[in-house]
């Protein structure tokens, strides 16, 4: 200790730089190990998309409340720092509005939960599938595979619709017949299809109905209920299967088409009884200009 001291002076410069930089390492090495134990939590069910969040709290905590001991360290009259910083934080808090605004919105996203890592949601424009919430921003991923961050507020100041949060969810499937089919028959053929596939629960049960009578077709609609993480897979393949099994019920969908009725040159004349006007009865009779009457014919 007296060797140490040779070289290292007590409550000289290079001692108060010294346990500076000690107190800095110290900092870092707890964010490190306070990582590694964010992830372990991951493993025992805690939200991966929180992580950033906390591991930047607390990583920003621990080195504002390092700055201020190193500052006590070196001699900085630390109260009337603080003292400074009270008198300001009206300003600063205004300067800072939209930045503090992001952290509070995360703090709530973070406890309140409306949605977790991997969920696809909607909040007004946005969409995409969760990733992470940072102190400041959430970052999606869209089915494109595009990247998107948004801040904390814009998510947390609207409504977000979240499709993945209930473990079942309804899938509709509309298609067209022609007014010609029997709507038993059709009924009886999606009704076979759903039946025949397990992914579709019975409870709820099932619904066949007409959503509506368009121009060229009977649209008839099937509600069915199937497993969240199933419903695209579902919606992709029975976009393609209900062709075919109509096609083998010989059940018609029909084109848009559109009734047309011709009328032959002269026969609207004949019907109504009323002469068509012609050229001569478009021309005025008479023009008088200056007081002189003047043939038009």
């Amino acid at each position: 200790m007296d060797r140490i001291r040779e070289y290292i002076p007590k409550d000289s410069l290079l001692e108060q730089f010294l346990l500076v930089a000690l107190l800095f390492l110290i900092i870092w090495l707890f964010n490190k190990s306070f990582k590694l134990f964010l992830k372990r939590a991951e493993r025992h069910g805690f939200d991966r998309a929180a992580i950033p969040l906390v591991s930047d709290l607390v990583k920003y905590t621990t080195y504002a409340l390092g700055l201020l001991v190193a500052l006590n360290i070196l001699g900085v009259n630390t109260n009337g720092l603080l003292a400074m910083l009270g008198a300001a934080s009206l300003a600063v808090g205004l300067a800072l509005k939209d930045t503090l605004a992001n952290i509070a919105s995360g703090l709530l996203l973070l406890f309140l939960r409306p949605f977790v890592a991997g969920d696809y949601i909607e909040c007004g424009s946005i969409k995409g599938k969760i990733c992470a919430i940072g102190l400041f921003n959430t970052t999606l991923e869209t089915f494109e595979g595009i990247a998107v961050s948004a801040p904390n507020r814009s998510l947390w100041g609207a409504p977000i619709v979240n499709y993945a949060r209930n473990p079942i969810r309804r899938l509709d499937i509309e298609i067209g017949v022609s007014y010609d089919a029997s709507l038993d028959v059709v009924f009886c053929a999606l009704r076979r299809m759903v039946e025949q596939d397990t992914s579709f629960l019975k409870v709820p049960p099932p619904k066949f109905f007409v959503s509506s009578y368009a121009d060229s077709s009977i649209n008839v609609t099937v509600w069915v209920w199937v497993r969240t993480f199933e419903y695209y897979e579902l919606k992709r393949k029975y976009s393609r299967i209900i062709k075919d099994v109509l096609d083998e019920h010989k059940i018609e969908i029909p084109f848009p088409q559109r009734v047309v009725h011709l009328v032959k040159e002269g026969e609207e004349v004949a019907t109504s009884g009323e002469r068509v006007p012609d050229f001569d009865d478009l021309v005025q009779d008479e023009i008088i200009v200056d007081g002189k009457r003047i043939s038009g014919k």
